[in-house]
């Protein structure tokens, strides 16, 4: 593998970003509101969770690749 996510920082700060903002810590103290049945807070944990998992999956689609599917995108037929 010549490519992997940990060597682009940008895509490993929005991981960590995601990863953090997981965990409520904004609404504690705060009183919670109710939307369709769930507070705000967990509505948002979801919502970040949804967001790391997706970012998890381009990042492993987009930077990771197998020798043989590289070989396969070379025009000159290297392998």
């Amino acid at each position: 593998m010549s490519d992997e996510p940990r060597r682009h920082p940008l895509f490993m700060l929005l991981v960590a970003l995601c990863a953090l903002a997981t965990a409520p810590f904004l609404f504690i103290g705060s009183r919670p509101i109710v939307v369709l049945g769930l507070p705000v807070w967990l509505w948002s944990s979801i919502g970040f969770t949804v967001a790391l998992s997706l970012l998890t999956a381009w990042g492993i689609l987009r930077y990771w690749r197998d020798e043989t599917e590289a070989a396969d995108d070379d025009p000159g037929g290297a392998a």
